[in-house]
């Protein structure tokens, strides 16, 4: 995991390797001091904040992230139930991990599959009462350790941005064939 401490402040910016004058556009080209403090104060973020998460869904209802995300998802469609190719669009994980977590949260009873009536090749996945009251249980402390460890650290404008920001990097990577 990456640290965000002095040596990756521009000032203190250590090899010159490691530095680029600032040439945009350039992919090869070493960071600059300021994107070089972005990234890895990006990276460390995502780790910690990963770790918290999974820390709390374990503790507050052994549910890893995954399954949390596969859970909110099935939660949030129309019958409460998708299609596995469209779960895993919408939940961000590849197909073989979400077959392998949907074969897991299945046999703890939090969700069920079925077959799709009007297509053969398609598998339907449907959030169960169990799987709902499992989701219920973890959202607040979900919702605490989101606010506690990212929101209230951050000040309305910083958190605009950082929304407005994170979007369109999103959006960028939806937009690219991968």
């Amino acid at each position: 995991m990456f640290r965000l401490d002095q040596s990756d402040r521009p000032e203190h910016s250590g090899s010159s390797e490691d530095v680029d004058s600032g040439r945009a556009g350039d992919d090869g080209a070493p960071l600059a001091p300021s994107e070089l403090r972005a990234w890895k104060g990006f990276l460390t973020v995502s780790h910690l904040l990963e770790q918290e998460i999974e820390r709390q869904l374990k503790a507050d209802g052994e549910l890893s992230h995954a399954d949390f995300e596969i859970l909110v998802t099935l939660r949030g469609a129309d019958e409460r139930r998708l299609r596995m190719t469209e779960l895993a669009r919408r939940a961000m994980i590849s197909k073989s991990r979400l077959t392998y977590q949907v074969t897991q949260l299945e046999q703890r009873g939090l969700v069920r599959r079925t077959p799709c009536p009007t297509d053969r090749r398609a598998i339907w996945a449907q959030i169960t009462a169990e799987g709902e009251e499992r989701l219920a249980k973890v959202r607040p402390g979900h919702r605490g350790v989101v606010r506690r460890e990212l929101i209230d650290q951050l000040s309305a404008e910083e958190l605009d941005v950082l929304g407005t920001a994170l979007t369109r990097v999103a959006d960028n990577l939806r937009g690219t064939d991968r």
